[in-house]
């Protein structure tokens, strides 16, 4: 197990625990939860078109690409459509009462759904240094800077849903923690039975999971709420993200 990868994966459940006490400390607005949403969502929209998909050009044909984004993509949106909402961070408009009224009713369905998104994210995680040359900061970065309104929108539900503030810590902690656990198991599993194949279908599956959520963050609100907003916020993550992969690279 390599000790970066391990690190990587703890910063970003800190990144999660951060986003959750934030809560309790200071009252944010939609505007400013939409621009912090919206900045994640260009970061992670960014680590599958500049990192994911290019290094799974070398193994794959496009067509083989393809079918790992619809992959990635159509399981996010299955989650969503047919179980429960795979990200509660993946909209500001997902921040009203009735969504915490009825969170309550659901937490357990909402936090396993979660639990399957962190899980990938840790494996995404694993996939930066299983080859020295494939080494990528970008997909690091990005699920760092969502961690952190991931945290504050599951905490935002279950404060608003009238859960104690302990147990809303508790929560984020153990489902982030399955972060953590996507990373070793995937570095486990890529060392062990690495290939370049293999490693093409995981990181161009992962990248259509992150395609999923950075569209679904945006979408919605650019047709409901501050256009210029979402769109200011979500290329700034974006080209973030593009200056720091054409700089590791």
């Amino acid at each position: 197990m390599d000790f970066n990868i391990l690190a990587q994966s703890f910063l970003t459940v800190i990144s999660a625990i951060i986003g959750a006490a934030t809560i309790f400390l200071i009252k944010l607005n939609h505007e400013k939860l939409c621009t912090l949403i919206s900045f994640s969502a260009g970061g992670l929209f960014g680590a599958a078109i500049f990192s994911l998909i290019p290094e799974s050009l070398g193994p794959l044909s496009s067509i083989e690409i393809g079918i790992g984004i619809l992959s990635g993509y159509g399981l996010f949106w299955l989650l969503t459509k047919y179980y429960s909402h795979v990200c509660p961070a993946c909209s500001a408009s997902h921040f009203d009462e009735r969504t915490a009224k009825k969170f309550s009713e659901i937490v357990r369905s909402l936090l396993i759904a979660l639990s399957i998104h962190s899980f990938l994210d840790g494996v995404a995680i694993s996939t930066d240094q299983v080859h020295k040359h494939l080494f990528s900061t970008t997909i690091f970065i990005a699920i760092l800077s969502h961690k952190l309104p991931e945290g504050l929108a599951l905490a935002s539900m279950m404060y608003s849903a009238s859960y104690p503030k302990s147990k809303i810590l508790i929560y984020v902690l153990v489902v982030e923690m399955t972060t953590i656990f996507g990373a070793i198991a995937g570095s486990l599993v890529l060392k062990y039975y690495v290939s370049q194949v293999l490693l093409g279908i995981v990181m161009s599956h992962i990248a259509g999971g992150f395609i999923f959520l950075a569209l679904h963050a945006v979408l919605g609100e650019m047709l409901k709420n501050h256009t210029k907003l979402v769109i200011t916020a979500f290329s700034s993550g974006l080209v973030i993200i593009l200056a720091i992969s054409k700089f590791v690279h």
